[in-house]
């Protein structure tokens, strides 16, 4: 295996050892089942070892079980408050750009969005495993907040929605993506890999309540509270609020836990990229997975423009398109809900973690077929439909079964690998997806952003194939 090629087609001479991780979220179950206590013991194990910074074990099997609640609790509630500022964010966000200006602003803001994706997460590979994980998650809430107020700034001051709204739009990519995969990897640092098979599962629970609830609150603000289209993008006065709340009080509730200290070398950004990259590159499944989130991803981001391309052309009032994209939005995440609780540990344990993510590439292409006749009969009822499509594998069963493939890896990497392969791929569908977008408002034509993204996910599903073939030898 040793000719296989990295992430930039170079080749790779060192060996690899061969590790079976397939079905990983399985294995920590089954584990899960036999010992319950399994997790208690490595938390004894490492106290007694000197290996926990910031406090020493509790006295008491109930003593301990108390702590990890409170934990668990303080990072459900921190992923609630996320879920609720960013769902809500996108959703006032785009119903005041669109309602402002044009479908062809996408095709400014959403490269901005990738850009600002790139440089932050480009920013993060540096400082985010050189120092304490509680500094940092601190420092990139605080940042997220002001930039925030910075913006109601400038609604306070008159500024025309479009710009704000804009702003907004680039904030709730952070709100969506970074800050989630960033307490996740807390997460991760806080409980072993036997407790989080029971723990990620409630706290995930969490997120998606919040989701719901700022969705809701979408839906809800236009068309029961009947705010007007001046007053709605105020309701982005909570995400700041959150966003504090958040810095100030999770490290004190995680007060004891073990966290990451940080390897306190100092590395470049340049430098860290190049180590991620070489790291990706030795494990072939990983880095096929890069590749098909490119591919795939791509095609989603198609779906997503060409719902609101659609949706634009029957609602021009940011109330009404708020409350729809809202509306279709709250319908996605309740069934990611009811799949996350009734279905996608099954799914993932009896198919294995490769072939369950290839549902990302099948969700895109599906919604992207089905968006392509709901855009050449103009009907927005088969945009919602393909929206919903998409979205389902994309935010439910694809990112549990992203976690127990990222379990595997080293904890100094683990962060830095998943804004690799997680963030670049969106971050580069943002980026290219200005072409489409400009094509299909210049010539007036709702279908053929869609079809540019069924061939590109087409691409993916077929690329899906080597992450399957490549899971054991990784």
């Amino acid at each position: 295996m040793t000719d296989d090629l990295n992430l930039f087609g170079e080749k790779s001479d060192a060996p690899r050892p061969r590790r079976n991780i397939d079905d990983a979220l399985g294995d920590m179950s089954r584990a899960a089942e036999r010992t319950r206590s399994a997790g208690s013991a490595l938390d004894d194990l490492i106290a007694s070892s000197g290996a926990r910074p910031r406090g020493e074990a509790a006295p008491s099997e109930t003593a301990r079980l108390d702590t990890r609640n409170r934990w668990a609790l303080a990072l459900a509630f921190a992923l609630a408050g996320v879920g609720f500022c960013g769902v809500l964010t996108e959703s006032v966000a785009a119903s005041q750009l669109l309602s402002n200006s044009s479908p062809l602003a996408l095709a400014v803001v959403w490269p901005l969005g990738g850009l600002g994706l790139l440089l932050i997460a480009f920013a993060q590979m540096r400082f985010v495993d050189r120092f304490a994980r509680l500094g940092v998650v601190r420092w990139v809430f605080l940042i997220c907040s002001a930039a925030f107020i910075a913006m109601l700034a400038l609604v306070a001051l008159g500024v025309s929605h479009k710009i704000p709204a804009a702003i907004a739009w680039l904030l709730a990519d952070q709100l969506n993506f970074l800050l989630p995969l960033v307490l996740w990897t807390l997460a991760g640092d806080v409980f072993t890999t036997g407790q989080g098979a029971t723990v990620f599962p409630k706290i995930s629970r969490w997120l998606f309540g919040g989701q719901i609830a700022g969705l809701g609150v979408a839906v809800l603000a236009p068309t029961v509270f009947n705010l007007n289209d001046d007053s709605l993008i105020w309701l982005l006065a909570a995400p700041p609020l959150v966003g504090i709340l958040v810095a100030v009080l999770l490290p004190r509730a995680l007060a004891g836990a073990t966290t990451g200290v940080g390897h306190q070398r100092a590395q470049g950004a340049s430098e860290s990229l190049k180590d991620t990259v070489s790291f990706i590159g030795q494990l072939p499944a990983f880095r096929w997975m890069f590749w098909v989130g490119v591919f795939a991803i791509f095609g989603g981001t198609m779906v997503d423009f060409g719902f609101l391309h659609l949706a634009t052309t029957r609602y021009s009032d940011a109330g009404s398109l708020q409350a729809v994209y809202a509306g279709t939005s709250l319908v996605c995440f309740v069934a990611c809900w009811l799949l996350q609780n009734f279905g996608s540990t099954k799914i993932i344990k009896s198919q294995g973690i490769a072939r369950v993510l290839q549902l990302l590439p099948i969700g895109a292409l599906l919604g992207g077929a089905v968006l392509v006749i709901g855009g050449a009969t103009t009907t927005v009822v088969l945009g919602s439909l393909a929206l919903v499509v998409w979205r389902i594998p994309r935010w439910s069963i694809d990112g549990s079964a992203r976690q127990a493939a990222m379990a595997s890896l080293p904890d100094e990497r683990r962060l830095r690998v998943s804004f690799a392969i997680d963030m670049g791929p969106l971050a580069f569908s943002l980026i290219l997806a200005a072409g489409p977008i400009a094509l299909a408002v210049q010539t007036h034509n709702l279908w053929i952003a869609p079809l540019i993204g069924v061939a590109f996910a087409a691409v993916g599903l077929v690329l899906s194939r080597n992450t399957v073939r490549t899971w054991d030898d990784t």
